[in-house]
């Protein structure tokens, strides 16, 4: 199981030290600014709506942070 683990956390480390990852990541930030716009909200429906939307871009602005520590306890778990 350790070793499925570890490829797991490697495949995703890989990813975040890419150039598309990089500019993901880029492209979703600038889209964050847009959203945390509230002024263009017309209605209640639109508001809750909209925090949807910013909840799940924050969780993938997260993503990366979330990895690489949950990666740092499996390696202290490992390595004891």
């Amino acid at each position: 199981m350790d070793k499925e683990l570890q490829d797991y956390y490697e495949t995703l480390l890989d990813l975040f030290a890419s150039k598309g990852w990089k500019q993901y990541i880029e492209d979703i930030s600038d889209n964050m600014d847009l959203l945390q716009d509230i002024t263009t909200i017309p209605d209640e429906k639109q508001f809750w709506f909209r925090r949807g939307q910013i909840e799940a871009v924050q969780r993938v602005l997260s993503y990366e942070s979330a990895i690489k520590n949950s990666y740092e306890d499996f390696e202290r778990a490992v390595n004891g």
